[in-house]
């Protein structure tokens, strides 16, 4: 166990507060203190539209604000290799009923595109720099070549997912609780992501190993819990959700609170090694597209000595 002092760093944004539940519930039950971890929160909830997500978390590691963040197996690459100050330390796998395994393409209810091949010419809204843009492209070169002229880049979920609903788009790149509030305001799922990429954790990379080994010790005991109490977290998650729901105008946000009761509570799969393979894959993919730096080996930018 590590001693007391040991201060971990967090950010959390609460647009996307849902990535950090398991901490969040972690340090409700103390799980964190039992391993000699003292977590100081910084709320990093941006007050405009982040031009660049990749920017603004690497950003918040080179300034010791986030010891710890975790992201879609694609960008956590492309961020680390960007980031000197980083290193990816853990996997969590993907999982059908986690936020990693819900992406998926939207369109209004009332749309005449019923194939993803009639997306071709269309304007899809994606985040740069996040998993949406990645999943959008493994998912659409299957029907058609995908460049950037296909793409509508806007910022959080719910910008994507009312840009489909106002017309300024005809699909939606969603996952996790978006998914669950496009179906409530009227739009249909077209496609199902075929990816089955995991989320990384991505760590400062001065943090010393064993306090790496607690924290996912105790983050894992968290993932644990919430998989295993969904009802009793319920109450959390419905609050913290309320800042995203405030977003939407106010006709779609009532929509929303009348259908909360049909909304799921994200699964996990607990932190481990991240596997050579699994890197290979991922990264002979994004170079193949010219999505990433060449030159990049396994051990340049994961640190597996923490499972040694």
């Amino acid at each position: 166990m590590s001693g007391v002092s040991d201060v971990i760093n967090l950010s959390i944004n609460d647009y996307a507060f849902y990535w950090s539940l398991p901490e969040l519930i972690g340090i409700q039950n103390g799980y964190y203190e039992d391993e000699g971890l003292n977590i100081k929160i910084h709320n990093v909830t941006p007050k405009s539209q982040v031009i660049s997500k990749s920017k603004m978390y690497i950003d918040l590691q080179k300034n010791k604000l986030s010891d710890f963040y975790h992201a879609a197996e694609y960008v956590s690459l492309s961020r680390v290799i960007e980031n000197n100050n980083s290193q990816i330390v853990c996997w969590s796998p993907w999982n059908k009923n986690a936020i990693n395994g819900s992406f998926g393409l939207y369109v209004n209810n009332n749309s005449n595109i019923s194939q993803p091949e009639q997306l071709r010419n269309k304007k899809i809204s994606v985040e740069s720099s996040t998993g949406s843009y990645y999943t959008a492209v493994e998912d659409l070169e299957k029907y058609f070549p995908v460049d950037d002229l296909n793409f509508l880049k806007l910022g959080d979920p719910h910008e994507r997912l009312l840009s489909t609903i106002n017309g300024d788009a005809s699909a939606s790149s969603l996952m996790g609780i978006y998914c669950e509030f496009a179906q409530f305001l009227g739009l249909k799922k077209l496609m199902e992501s075929s990816r089955r990429r995991g989320t990384l954790m991505i760590s400062h990379n001065d943090m010393n190993a064993e306090v790496i080994r607690s924290f996912i010790r105790a983050t894992n005991m968290s993932i644990n819990f919430i998989n295993n109490n969904p009802s009793e977290i319920r109450d959390f998650y419905l609050e913290k959700l309320q800042f995203i729901i405030d977003k939407f105008p106010t006709d779609k946000q009532k929509i929303i609170i009348d259908n909360q009761s049909n909304i799921s509570i994200p699964k996990w799969e607990f932190w481990q090694k991240y596997p050579e393979d699994e890197f290979l894959d991922l990264y002979s993919w994004m170079l193949e597209r010219n999505l990433i730096q060449s030159g990049i080996n396994y051990n340049d930018i994961v640190n597996s000595s923490v499972f040694l």
